[in-house]
């Protein structure tokens, strides 16, 4: 599996799902945040519209779970 989380510097929730993502998600990822050169390219190409996003892929690149809310993302790490 991958991830690519989707922050803004303005965005309240996302200091807490950086955290998360780097102390609970033990498969690679990339993070784009709104400073990032290519932020809206990638935010079109996954139909991102909100801060936070992270996008979970399995090992065929297939989007398998997209969600905002830690909770959310340890229930379907849990499941």
């Amino acid at each position: 599996m991958k991830y690519i989380l989707f922050t803004t510097t303005t965005c309240p929730k996302c200091p807490a799902m950086k955290e998360f993502v780097a102390a609970e998600i033990e498969f690679e990822g990339e993070q784009v945040n709104n400073e990032s050169s290519n932020f809206m390219e990638k935010a079109q190409e996954f139909g991102v519209d909100a801060a936070p996003t992270l996008i979970i892929f399995n090992d065929e690149d297939k989007e398998i779970f997209r969600g905002n809310e830690v909770q959310e993302i340890k229930d379907f790490l849990a499941s």
